[in-house]
């Protein structure tokens, strides 16, 4: 079962958000959505699930159009944490709402899995902390049974234990291969040890599609320090330098072929270390101008 999001358009008050998302997703997977604060994210989700009305494009289940296929978006999950209906439900009121809106919803595992966080169905979600509200949610949505499942910032203001937790629901969800989580989210560090793909949306469209594996293989971050404080041409050309510290270096080389390495070789470096290279490098690659540290 695979979902094709083909050039899909929104504008919200005459201004285009979306403007050609393409992107398919296959069962399996874990895949990031990352970008700056109000790029799109959240629209995506909303447009893709019907909350919005597109403007243009098609998504496919399994080459089926959810708009002559309605039915379909039962294999979609996705829960609006700015529109939640049930914030003054009981769990147990919750969970019996979702048995109606799903087929496939497990009762009996929601139960399970909040019991599991020391919850009980006589509990009130409004009543719960940030933390908990989020393991409901992500209860709800292993519970639900849709192999498509999206989460909108569900790391957002947790602490380490929570998140842990979330990390490994989500985890273990994937590892049959029937259930693909997209998750937006600003905590980077989290979603690099998570995401099987990273897709970073810039100026309505998807401008990256990554995996983070290839990435690695093909690109390196170093850390350089020259005889002089002047930059070799090298670096400016073939790099992308995220922090000047004195004359101490830190770029990342997206393509680090054998020439760039002898290229910057040939300057003698007093100190040419590799160092790893996050997620977090990779998206102020994206959006940052480039070797806006130099001056």
């Amino acid at each position: 079962m695979s979902l094709t999001i083909t050039k899909l358009q929104k504008k919200i008050a005459d201004q285009a958000v979306l403007n050609n998302i393409t992107f398919s997703l296959s069962l399996g997977q874990v895949v990031g959505l990352v970008g700056p604060n109000g790029i799109g994210k959240t629209t995506i989700f909303r447009t893709v699930t019907h909350q919005y009305r597109a403007d243009g494009g098609t998504i496919e289940l399994d080459e089926q159009d959810l708009t002559d296929h309605p039915e379909q978006r039962e294999n979609l999950f996705y829960l609006d944490n700015q529109h939640l209906f049930f914030r003054k439900y009981r769990l147990d009121k919750i969970a019996g709402d979702y048995q109606l809106l799903y087929a496939t919803f497990d009762q009996a595992r929601f139960m399970a899995l909040i019991k599991k966080f020391g919850l009980q169905g006589s509990q009130r979600f409004q009543s719960l902390s940030k933390g908990y509200q989020a393991l409901v949610m992500v209860a709800l949505a292993l519970a639900s049974g849709a192999p498509y499942v999206f989460l909108d910032e569900p790391f957002d203001g947790l602490d380490l234990l929570i998140r842990e937790r979330i990390v490994n629901l989500v985890v273990d969800a994937v590892a049959d291969g029937k259930r693909t989580f997209l998750i937006a989210s600003h905590n980077l560090v989290e979603l690099d040890g998570l995401s099987d793909r990273v897709l970073f949306v810039k100026a309505g469209r998807i401008s990256q599609d990554l995996t983070l594996e290839d990435v690695r293989q093909q690109a390196i971050k170093l850390q350089l320090v020259f005889k002089t404080k002047a930059i070799p041409d090298v670096i400016r050309e073939q790099g992308r330098i995220l922090t000047i510290r004195g004359r101490v270096i830190e770029a990342v080389f997206p393509h680090f072929t054998p020439e760039v390495k002898a290229a910057i070789a040939a300057e003698e470096p007093v100190l040419n270390e590799s160092l790893p290279l996050s997620l977090s490098d990779l998206f102020k690659v994206e959006f940052r101008a480039k070797n806006a540290e130099v001056k």
